[in-house]
């Protein structure tokens, strides 16, 4: 926990002093940013590349409704369609692993024995205790198209990342016309249904290629039994300015 914190000192102390890590800095921004379940900020390697975002654009429903001159801050879930969900919030640490959609205990149970030899064998033993669920609570859900509909109407978004805890698919579904437009996306995506009725990653990966988009980069696994991949997708058309920026921001050739 010591380490976490002086993590976040530095990283406080760094974003106010390095202009790399200043949104905009000194109107050099290019990227419009959409970032989906944003606690922490934004996430690597965008934090470091945080000059060459134009406009960062959050949604946290935990969070108040913010605004700033390059950024603001919605505070409403996002979904498919725009309806009233149960949100289920579980023990974790600090809420983590909370989610629109409920825990797979009975996959889990069934599989334990294979799964508790993927990646952390902590994390493995600690699973069915940190997975109990402490309260439901309903989130107000709308569409990401509605809300740049009403919000941004002449604005375009480049980038999007979600890390929505297995809701990546159906929050894709209410932002078809956002992905009509944009370049590129960084996705946390399920290969294993540790969440009961998600799309996993294979299934992600055809819906988009409906909308030009190909998977370009695969990050190591992580998460309980290795459930999850960060995985980075880019347009099979590339943009003469934001494609090659984005590939540069990720290191890829």
């Amino acid at each position: 926990y010591i380490r976490k914190i002086k993590r976040k000192l530095n990283k406080s102390i760094i974003s106010k002093i390095i202009p790399k890590f200043k949104l905009n800095y000194n109107k050099k921004g290019v990227i419009n940013f959409i970032d989906v379940g944003s606690v922490g900020g934004l996430p690597e390697p965008w934090n470091s590349n945080a000059n060459k975002v134009n406009f960062l654009l959050n949604f946290e429903p935990n969070e108040s409704l913010k605004k700033g001159v390059n950024f603001m801050t919605y505070n409403t879930a996002v979904w498919e369609k725009e309806e009233v969900r149960p949100f289920y919030i579980y023990k974790g640490f600090k809420g983590t692993g909370s989610s629109l959609f409920k825990q797979n205990f009975e996959y889990v149970k069934q599989n334990f024995d294979i799964l508790k030899e993927r990646g952390s064998k902590r994390l493995a033993n600690s699973w069915f205790e940190r997975s109990k669920l402490i309260k439901t609570s309903t989130l107000k859900c709308r569409t990401i198209d509605s809300i740049l509909k009403e919000e941004f109407p002449s604005t375009v978004f480049h980038f999007m990342k979600i890390d929505a805890q297995g809701a990546e698919y159906n929050i894709l579904k209410g932002s078809e016309n956002l992905l009509r437009s944009c370049t590129g996306l960084h996705l946390e995506l399920f290969t294993i249904p540790l969440y009961e009725g998600i799309a996993l990653m294979s299934t992600v990966e055809n819906y988009l290629s409906k909308f030009g988009f190909q998977l370009v980069k695969t990050f190591p696994p992580h998460g309980s039994f290795n459930s999850q991949n960060d995985c980075l997708f880019l347009k099979k058309e590339k943009h003469p300015i934001y494609s090659p920026l984005i590939r540069k921001i990720y290191k890829i050739d």
